[in-house]
């Protein structure tokens, strides 16, 4: 039916009311916003006075929950307990069974210290949660709001009676760390754990701000106590990765290993965890718990599925073991020759074994010095099919290393030049342009060397761009305090004479320097190159006596703390003289404050005082 005259403009006229009305609406609402924003920075600022009259008002005129609460809290804020008791009473008349407004009634009886009155609710509070457990979370809030930590327990534990609600236990371990009962906390937080393994990592985060690194913190002894006991009365897998969490923290990998293994044979968890323990071993130069690691899993045998990668790894990780000790022998690096080769014997050389190989021929170019047997191992690669061309440039850069060894200059440079063009904008490229580099500097090009290690110190290896950065500085703090090249390029030389383990000439070379040199700023740098040779060779004393001279006369460069250090570590662990090693770290802590071995000093000095 079509629209009369008089029933468009009826319809136009309603059409105009509404948006009258939703403008209006608009209006008041956007000036109840500004109201509620005023009134909630003025209460954050502890204004409170101007904050209770603006609530007041929103109240009056909405009578909401909210703002009801915001205006109680002013009232208590402003020990104004009349007041919060008069508006308590008003809103209970309209929320009769509202159960927190009978928390806020309590709460206002227990700052006027009218404590029986204050019990009486609450008892009642908790009498009709036990009856009605929908509640437990609004009361234990208000509770836990008002500081009344015990009540808010209770309350969760009336929720904790329904088995589903395994959520409580995590507002409930928070109320425990409150009142400092770490003791609950930490079991509440086990208990979530084990009923829900969702919140593992949030309850491993929240664990970690408790404890620390020394094993014998209290915290750690108290979370290591729960767990043991914990592990003992129960099967579940959750509590066991807990603690050999707490074991990881605190660098305890024996223990650590000890647990994975019993969870391992328990579970049947094919020695996965075993193996990513072994890599956390690694990264934290635990070689000797990550060798058992993989240990373990090649006494299981090919039915492992890390069988082949922990022979690899194994082996692997002896020769990191080797790198980073101490007193290691030839006769420890002939062992681990024969394991390799042995190992190689058994598997093959393969795409698979191929860095196996590598290693081998690295063994043996630069700890045995078989030059010539480490380029035949190096040239048995070729034979091998399907390798990753990665791995191969790995290999390509090994060659480049042991031609450099054997001083065939030109043949390196080419080696070095065809990963840098096969990996330009690559980690392996930027390491193969830094060792082309050294080249130039080796052979006295500092002018050439200096441009590429310009561009290496923007690489996005750290490693690579703090190389590039150390031998810059050592270039450019050397070279533009003389008017020659001389000095820099007996250093150099003599360097590169390391290198090839020409030992001796190399030390003979630097004698040049310290003797003929004695005022160049290279004196000290010589000095330490030739305690570095002494220790290579074995002859503690002499290298000692090295170390003095630098000390004595270089005491205030920047070599001084370096040459402290190790001094104070020849002294401690090999002449056994604690005394005198105890007060090297002393003056490293004192006078070289911004040393990279202040930590360490602290640590031994310590130590060594029986602190």
């Amino acid at each position: 039916m079509p629209l009369t005259v008089d029933m468009k403009v009826l319809l136009k006229n309603k059409i105009s009311l509404l948006f009258l009305w939703l403008a209006i609406s608009t209006s008041l609402l956007g000036q109840t916003n500004s109201d509620v924003q005023l009134a909630n920075q003025l209460f954050s600022s502890g204004n409170y006075l101007k904050s209770s009259e603006i609530y007041s008002n929103l109240y009056k005129k909405y009578k909401s929950t909210n703002y009801y609460q915001k205006l109680l809290d002013c009232f208590i804020a402003l020990d104004q307990m009349k007041a919060a008791e008069k508006l308590i009473k008003k809103h209970s008349k309209r929320y009769a069974n509202n159960i927190t407004v009978s928390i806020d009634f309590g709460h206002i009886y227990s700052l006027t210290g009218e404590e029986k009155k204050a019990t009486k609710i609450f008892d009642e509070v908790l009498e009709r949660l036990n009856a009605n457990k929908q509640y437990v979370s609004i009361v234990a809030k208000k509770f836990t709001k008002y500081n009344h930590l015990e009540l808010a327990i209770k309350s969760y534990e009336i929720g904790l009676q329904d088995p589903s609600k395994n959520t409580y236990r995590y507002p409930l371990a928070r109320i425990y760390g409150q009142l400092n009962d770490l003791k609950m906390m930490y079991e509440t937080y086990i208990e979530l754990v084990v009923n829900n393994r969702g919140y593992i990592q949030n309850v491993k985060n929240i664990m970690g701000r408790t404890i620390s690194k020394d094993r014998e913190n209290e915290n750690n002894l108290l979370l290591k106590q729960v767990l043991i006991e914990k592990v003992q009365t129960s099967n579940e897998s959750s509590v066991n990765e807990l603690l050999i969490w707490l074991f990881i923290q605190e660098k305890n990998f024996e223990g650590a290993f000890d647990q994975e293994k019993s969870m391992d044979q328990r579970f049947d968890l094919n020695q996965k965890k075993i193996y990513d323990l072994a890599a956390i071993c690694k990264k934290n130069k635990a070689f000797d718990i990550a060798g058992k690691c993989y240990d373990y899993i090649i006494k299981i045998g090919a039915e492992s599925t890390y069988y082949l990668d922990a022979q690899l790894a194994a082996v692997k990780v002896k020769k990191d073991m080797l790198e980073s000790g101490t007193n290691i022998t030839r006769d420890d690096w002939l062992d681990l020759e024969e394991n390799y080769t042995k190992l190689l014997k058994e598997l093959g050389k393969t795409s698979q074994t191929l860095l196996l190989v590598r290693d081998l021929a690295e063994i043996q170019a630069f700890r045995l010095h078989h030059i010539d047997q480490a380029s035949k191992t190096l040239n048995d690669i070729q034979l091998i099919a399907s390798a990753r061309t990665e791995d191969l440039a790995l290999c390509k850069l090994l060659q480049a290393d042991i031609q450099l060894l054997k001083n065939e200059i030109w043949d390196a440079i080419l080696s070095y030049s065809q990963v840098i063009k096969a990996y330009k904008n690559d980690v392996l490229g930027h390491e193969a342009k830094f060792r082309r580099a050294k080249i130039s500097y080796y052979q006295g090009d500092f002018e050439w060397a200096q441009a590429q290690l310009d561009v290496l110190k923007k690489s996005t290896s750290k490693l690579i761009a703090n190389n590039a950065m150390e031998l810059s500085l050592l270039i450019q703090d050397n070279l533009n305090l003389d008017t020659t090249t001389t000095t820099m390029e007996i250093f150099s030389r003599s360097e590169l004479l390391i290198y090839q383990n020409k030992l001796n000439e190399a030390y003979t070379t630097l004698d040049t320097i310290v003797i003929d040199y004695q005022g160049h700023s290279l004196v000290d740098e010589a000095l330490y190159k030739q305690y570095k040779i002494k220790i290579t060779q074995g002859k503690l004393n002499d290298a000692s006596e090295l170390l003095d001279q630098i000390i004595t006369y270089f005491s205030y460069d920047i070599l001084a703390d370096d040459a402290k250090f190790a001094k104070a570590q020849l002294l401690e662990k090999h002449f056994k003289k604690f005394d005198l090693a105890s007060e090297l770290y002393r003056e490293i802590i004192t006078d070289h404050q911004d040393s990279f071995y202040v930590s360490e000093s602290r640590k031994r000095y310590r130590i060594l005082r029986g602190e």
